[in-house]
């Protein structure tokens, strides 16, 4: 499950270079959170044989996907309790913040739309603009799978991670209605072949 040295390479060299245009990545989880989904990704992508550039594409979307956030206050993003509707409702604006940021990075159209659609579903239960199905960018749909896994494995400030089971759990059942059922056994599919390493250590597993 690990990604050879030459993609490695390409992953830090990105993130560096989104680094050096400005761009700063606020604490060393959200840094290892973006690291781990743009991994992720390219492990989605490779389960779909997807094409060394389809997957280049991927690892710079995962990288990317949260960088929005750089626009949200800190007093949001560390809460350890739910976030009220205000807050709630500016948490929402991070995939925008993203595109405007990119756009200006001169970044390319597919990355910048799977950043900015990283958070629609499947249903139209989504954000910012409720899209549904295959309305949502495949890179998109693969984004949020890997985001999603990543989320539900990591401690965050309101609650700890859950148990590689508990988050098998919650993928499947939303791949029924919100997650796109492919991406999301792609996903099982490379848990499956390193099923040890993820289940002892899912972000030692992942890390570089």
């Amino acid at each position: 499950m690990y990604l050879q040295p030459p993609v490695q390479h390409q992953i830090r060299s990105w993130f560096d270079a989104v680094v050096a245009l400005g761009i700063k990545v606020k604490d060393r989880e959200a840094r290892a959170h973006n690291l781990r989904v743009a991994r992720l990704c390219v492990h989605i992508g490779r389960q779909l044989s997807m094409s060394a550039g389809e997957l280049r594409v991927l690892a710079r979307a995962g990288l990317m996907h949260d960088i929005g956030k750089l626009g949200i206050p800190d007093s949001v993003l560390g809460k350890h309790s739910a976030l009220d509707e205000s807050e709630w409702s500016l948490m929402r604006t991070h995939p925008e913040m993203g595109l405007n940021l990119l756009d200006r990075a001169g970044q390319s159209s597919r990355e910048v739309l799977a950043v900015l659609y990283h958070h629609e579903r499947l249903d139209g239960s989504g954000y910012p603009y409720g899209l549904k199905a295959e309305g949502i960018p495949v890179e998109a749909r693969i984004v949020a799978v890997a985001d999603t896994y990543d989320a539900l494995t990591s401690d965050r400030p309101y609650r700890k991670a859950c148990t590689e089971a508990e988050a098998r759990r919650v993928l499947i059942e939303e791949a029924k209605t919100r997650l796109d059922p492919r991406a999301v056994a792609a996903l099982l599919g490379a848990l499956d072949q390193n099923v040890t390493a993820f289940e002892a250590a899912p972000r030692r597993a992942l890390a570089f």
